[in-house]
């Protein structure tokens, strides 16, 4: 049996300066999905002298503490695995959770939460429980704060197929209309389709995968007061 003296309960009596969230930025949430490990990135790698084991069967995580926000540098980073570390995108990177992983991340200053999926390792050399991409921070209201107290929360279940489908419109250059404008909101990961109709002229609009109704009504909303469309919001 191994004994270990308890650490000293430090208790910090200066009060933390509080400054104020922005106004959040929107950008989908990932969507949580059963796949593979990452081939590289999940077993023991080193930082410096420092070696780091992976978790794995990771079941009820939930930690308390700080989070960073990634800067403009890393918008060229290439991610642990080899994939780039898309910055403008629901992503974040973890010192040991499995990748892929998905997070419930929320900014205790104003209680927004959102769901980032573990692509990359870090933070490192700092007390930070997770780094931030820029799409997750300004999302979360950080501003231009670099570091917010956040819970994290993983999540492990799958979440239902949310896509967001447009009414007819008639032609081709319609439905491309449509797409093209699209780009003016922050889509992320999201994809667009075009759905023809099987036997006339009439096309929908697809865009998917959402991972909440509420991220879907944003889209829907938007192509009703921009473009005076209506659409459905459909679940699987």
């Amino acid at each position: 049996m191994v004994s270990c003296a308890s650490a000293p309960v430090v208790v910090d009596t200066e009060p933390r300066e509080i400054v104020p969230t922005a106004t959040p930025v929107w950008f989908p949430d990932a969507v949580p999905s059963q796949r593979p490990l990452a081939r590289l990135g999940n077993g023991v790698y080193r930082v410096d002298d420092r070696a780091y084991r992976v978790w794995h069967d990771v079941d009820g995580y939930i930690a308390d503490g700080t989070a960073r926000r990634r800067d403009e540098q890393y918008d060229d980073h290439t991610a642990i695995t080899g994939a780039p570390f898309e910055n403008h995108a629901m992503v974040a990177a973890h010192p040991y959770l499995p990748i892929p992983s998905y997070v419930r991340v929320t900014n205790q200053d104003n209680d927004i939460s959102v769901v980032v999926e573990v692509v990359d390792r870090g933070p490192f050399f700092t007390q930070n429980l997770i780094d931030l991409s820029q799409a997750a921070a300004l999302k979360l209201g950080f501003g231009e704060v670099q570091e917010r107290p956040v819970r994290l929360e993983l999540v492990s279940e799958r979440v239902p197929r949310v896509v967001v489908e447009t009414n007819y419109v008639f032609g081709r250059e319609a439905a491309f209309e449509i797409v093209s404008r699209l780009v003016e909101i922050n889509l992320g990961h999201l994809s667009t389709a075009i759905v023809p109709h099987q036997y006339e002229n009439r096309i929908r609009v697809r865009i998917d995968e959402f991972a909440s109704v509420d991220d879907a009504k944003v889209v829907s909303n938007w192509l009703q007061e921009n473009m005076k469309l209506r659409s459905s919001i459909l679940k699987d």
